[in-house]
């Protein structure tokens, strides 16, 4: 029999199982495509130039998860008996796809916590925690046939072991802390920071929703939809950070702030609206000193000083406008609250400085406008100049009066 005959004989033996598999065409259909969508955001993100640790996580996670989804297709040929259907190649395929599952709650919860810049996982007694629950899911996996805590063969088929319930509650406790941490978060955030948290809340949420339906039903492939729609709402919300978020401060930048003031002058307390203008000083005398790496650090010490402020004393709006000014707006009742905005926003960025033992002094100079309707301030360029002007101001006569003391001790 010639080559070409035997592949049309393999060819129309399979397309008759695969008609006689009403499921099996479908499922196979949604992992190809799911993995088709995958390796793309995995190819996009393997070009980009952004690589922080949070992207690194998420881009090997796009890698684990179309893993999982050639897994579920190899699952599929074995029980239409398109692939040979031995016992052990059955457990082998099971414990793969099983053990890549695990791999992905695993990682979910890593990348949830280093998006969100979380602690917990700074300590080493925290990743060995971290990783006891994943490693006895493994090793079970790899003792199973012997022990039967995970699958073992009954007869011609294979049945879950006594470890099998407790194995998936393992790998579901991940995602389900990934919710409740990043929830718990987001109720001591201010308003503004909220939403940076919220994508934390719904990743993992998709996922879990949909695996209990997927374990009920493993011939229903609604997890790989689950999985994909997930993974492309965070690669939309990591477009639309590049375009609204600084990228060195990761908080709004120029663009995010004229639509936050576009907003916030059509609110009912806008004659309450007052921008702020925070400049630092001698900014480029410390990149020339001591480097334009620490220039940047000192501008994220006072962004998180920024944002110190803004969770503790007063949920105003912080945003980087441009090279070393930040641009504020706050709601501001009256001229005591006013002072003490200032002020405190200074002793929150001196705090930081001492804090940190700084080698060099960084202090800002502050403007403010106030919104005044059928005036210059009414419009958001208006407001922004006027809070420029005052800061510039108030610069000079900080450099006058440092000047002045330094003549009086000559």
């Amino acid at each position: 029999m010639s080559t070409e005959s035997t592949l049309l004989r393999l060819w129309n033996e399979s397309a008759a199982t695969f008609a006689n598999s009403g499921y099996a065409l479908f499922d196979i259909e949604a992992q190809i495509v799911c993995m088709m969508v995958l390796t793309i955001l995995f190819l996009k993100k393997q070009n980009s130039s952004d690589q922080t640790e949070s992207q690194l996580i998420w881009s090997n996670m796009l890698f684990v998860q179309i893993l999982y989804f050639l897994s579920e297709i190899f699952r599929v040929l074995i029980d239409i008996h398109v692939l040979p259907n031995s016992l052990a190649i059955q457990y082998t395929v099971a414990a793969l796809n099983f053990g890549l599952f695990a791999f992905i709650c695993l990682l979910m919860f890593i990348y949830t916590e280093t998006y969100q810049k979380s602690k917990l996982l700074d300590s080493l007694r925290n990743k060995i925690l971290l990783i006891l629950p994943f490693a006895f899911n493994i090793v079970n996996l790899i003792i199973s046939p012997y022990t039967k805590t995970f699958m073992y063969f009954s007869g011609s088929s294979m049945e879950n072991g006594i470890f099998f319930p407790l194995m998936v509650f393992i790998n579901l406790s991940y995602p389900v802390s990934a919710v409740i941490l990043a929830m718990m978060r987001r109720r001591r955030m201010g308003k503004y920071e909220r939403d940076n948290v919220s994508i934390m809340t719904i990743y993992p949420a998709f996922f879990l929703i949909c695996s209990p339906i997927q374990a009920l039903n493993w011939k229903f492939p609604i997890l790989c939809y689950a999985i994909m729609m997930s993974d492309i709402f965070v690669y939309i919300n990591y477009a639309d950070s590049l375009v609204s978020l600084d990228p060195l401060t990761n908080i709004p930048n120029r663009n995010e702030l004229i639509r936050n003031l576009s907003e916030r002058l059509k609110s009912e307390n806008v004659e309450k609206l007052y921008v702020f203008a925070v400049d630092v000083d001698d900014l480029g005398a410390i990149n020339s000193e001591y480097g334009r790496s620490e220039g940047d650090r000192a501008l994220i010490l006072i962004t998180n000083a920024l944002k110190k402020f803004r969770q503790e004393e007063h949920e105003c709006y912080v945003s980087r406008y441009y090279g070393d000014e930040f641009i504020l707006s706050a709601y501001i009742n009256d001229e005591e609250e006013l002072k003490l905005f200032t002020e405190h926003i200074r002793n929150y960025i001196s705090n930081a400085v001492i804090a940190k033992g700084l080698p060099y002094p960084l202090r800002v100079s502050i403007g403010h406008s106030r919104y005044e309707k059928y005036s210059r301030t009414e419009t958001i360029s208006g407001m922004i100049e006027e809070a420029d002007r005052l800061m510039n101001e108030n610069k000079e006569q900080r450099k006058f009066q440092s000047l002045w003391k330094r003549g009086r001790t000559a």
